[in-house]
């Protein structure tokens, strides 16, 4: 049997095939590959670097889609399937809205994969594909193998993607993970992730859980199985974690050298609104980073504008903070209402959403601002976003904020990756900005105006 694996991409700048920006390898893919039996021959194509070959071989297409790819996963699943290959669909965005996806798929895959890919395998080869298969509630997180051969000689960030837990306990509005996951967290067997980094041969590792700290004593029984190993890694983490030494230790001696944590707001108002009023709750931000900076953590800082508090003010402040407080790195972003979320839900009922499903809109851009703001227009606050990065990446700003020997320049390795990462800030700034979704060289043979006229497309 023959599966084509495709990664598609948001989509294209008009002249650019390509746009090359922060590329690691894709975690999902490589679970998916983990999964075939021997006798599949699974070739891989990721959209975002490398044409896909529609007229290979291919008894099955599977597209894993996030809220940002629909549209370019739908257009993919119209050309195999105008070649009479069947498609399956799976990830976030396809849980989030199965009636959308199973109008441009042969089946789809809501939840987790692990307890229904052997069935939708064995229906493949009997040609017997249903059209929806649930994985939600039978999640399988043992002997996860992920089949990093897949991945080939491409290019991309040299850095491994591992997985601990899924999900998250935490409920802020704006979240997919949340509504995907149900404010609720899984955990592979912390010694089954130190084998697979071990086995990986990697000395450099992203774990992807969207919140690796949100249960204490699974961190820190990962941490300990981890410890042995001499690698470096970094990951997501919530800054409750502030308060415990104990597990900033803990994270220091496993090789973490840094965390990302979604700030989102310096307004308490803003927080208490998203569902984040405990960010600073018991610590202040001064205090909390100066908790990690303690323990040689670089703190990679997160912030969203567009809440009903934000204005010029509190984005020229959040910058202020975050160059002051000598973020390793940041982000500074506008309000997205992914579909499923709460935040989304109050946006429609409001009538706030300028486009809606704005994913759909062949017209969209990255960095478009899909709804209504309380007090910027939303091209104000799109250009407050680039403003934001444009100061914090800018070269006062980097080399005020290398000064920092506990954590951003502690070592030789650390300051090398700084500039690595800062420096690759700086010149990307404008890189994804303005991709248009569902572009690519093929988009305009097959599947354009059908999708928007099946779901009702109504337009800007």
């Amino acid at each position: 049997m023959n599966v084509a694996l495709v990664y598609p991409s948001v989509g294209r700048k008009p002249g650019k095939p390509y746009v090359r920006a922060w590329q690691m390898q894709p975690l999902s893919i490589a679970v998916l590959a983990g999964l075939m039996s021997p006798e599949v021959n699974a070739t891989f194509y990721d959209d975002r670097m490398e044409p896909i070959d529609y007229d290979a071989p291919a008894d099955l297409a599977v597209i894993t889609v996030e809220t940002f790819t629909a549209l370019r996963a739908y257009r993919i699943a119209a050309q195999f399937r105008a070649r009479g290959v069947p498609v399956v669909m799976g990830g976030y965005h396809v849980t989030l809205l199965p009636d959308e996806a199973a109008a441009h798929a042969d089946a789809i895959v809501v939840g987790d994969a692990e307890p229904v890919w052997q069935r939708v395998m064995a229906d493949v080869r009997r040609r017997q594909l249903q059209p929806r298969y649930d994985g939600r509630g039978r999640r399988e997180l043992r002997n996860v193998t992920p089949d990093r051969s897949i991945f080939g000689d491409r290019n991309y960030q040299n850095i491994t993607l591992v997985e601990y837990a899924r999900g998250c306990n935490f409920r802020c509005d704006f979240c997919s993970i949340t509504a995907f996951h149900g404010a609720a967290q899984s955990h592979r067997p912390a010694a089954d992730v130190a084998r697979e980094m071990e086995e990986s041969g990697g000395s450099r590792f992203f774990i992807v859980d969207d919140n690796v700290v949100s249960e204490p004593a699974k961190a820190l029984e990962l941490c300990r199985e981890i410890a042995p190993l001499g690698i470096d890694w970094v990951g997501q983490a919530s800054i409750h974690i502030a308060e415990r030494d104990d597990l900033l230790e803990a994270l220091a001696a496993s090789g973490c050298r840094g965390v990302l944590i979604g700030m989102e707001s310096i307004n308490e108002a803003n927080l208490a609104a998203m569902g984040k009023g405990w960010n600073t709750a018991r610590m202040s931000y001064a205090d909390s980073l100066r908790q990690f900076r303690k323990h040689g953590l670089a703190v990679y800082g997160t912030f969203v504008f567009g809440y009903d508090e934000d204005d010029w003010s509190v984005i020229r402040h959040s910058v202020q903070f975050a160059r002051e407080h000598k973020l390793f790195l940041a982000a500074f972003n506008h309000l997205v209402p992914f579909p499923g979320t709460p935040l989304y839900r109050r946006l429609r009922a409001q009538g706030k959403l300028l486009t809606d499903p704005w994913w759909l809109d062949p017209q969209g851009r990255v960095g478009d601002v899909v709804f209504r703001p309380a007090r910027l227009g939303p091209g104000e606050l799109r250009d407050g976003c680039l403003w934001a990065r444009r100061e914090f990446y800018g070269w006062r700003s980097m080399l005020r904020r290398v000064c920092d020997r506990a954590a951003n320049c502690a070592s030789p390795a650390m300051l090398a990756v700084y500039a690595a990462l800062n420096l690759g800030s700086h010149f990307d700034i404008d890189l994804r900005q303005g991709l248009q979704l569902g572009a690519g060289d093929e988009h305009q043979a097959v599947g354009h105006e059908p999708i928007r006229d099946q779901l009702g497309y109504a337009g800007r």
